[in-house]
């Protein structure tokens, strides 16, 4: 389960390969299922109501239509930074991600993420070598 970003249609102008979960696999099936019966496949999964590919205008006034309708305001960007940090939240890599993004360095995926004291914790906490180091102990239970 994965898509090519072609590089002529990419943000960053790098191609790349991007890996979707069977979740996400079912709900396109689902968004495929819905489309008009007279749309054929060379209609773009996501698509204007009219089955013409979305663009960043389009694409953008829609995100805006809902989010008035839901009392808050973001940007279609501003899902790329929120999915960089829960990407990395959730244990992602670091490297990983800088090549999902399609960006050249990291300072530029840096960018993307501003991480809190909190995560910083959370993965001190996890990946800390002094976890391997300091051996485990193991409470006996009584013997009767």
């Amino acid at each position: 389960m994965e898509v090519k970003i072609r590089q002529e249609t990419a943000k960053t102008k790098v191609s790349r390969t991007l890996h979707y979960s069977p979740e996400t696999a079912k709900v396109i099936g689902e968004l495929i299922a819905a489309r008009l019966d007279e749309w054929d496949e060379t209609v773009p999964v996501f698509c204007t109501y009219e089955g013409n590919q979305l663009n960043r205008h389009s694409w953008g006034d829609r995100i805006e239509h809902y989010c008035k309708k839901l009392g808050t305001h973001i940007v279609p960007y501003d899902l790329r930074h929120s999915f960089a940090l829960l990407f990395l939240r959730q244990g992602g890599n670091a490297l990983a991600l800088q090549r999902m993004l399609g960006h050249v360095t990291l300072e530029m995926t840096k960018r993307y993420v501003a991480l809190t004291n909190n995560d910083l914790k959370n993965q001190h906490s996890l990946a800390s070598p002094i976890k391997r180091l300091m051996p485990t102990k193991k409470r006996v239970g009584r013997l009767n």
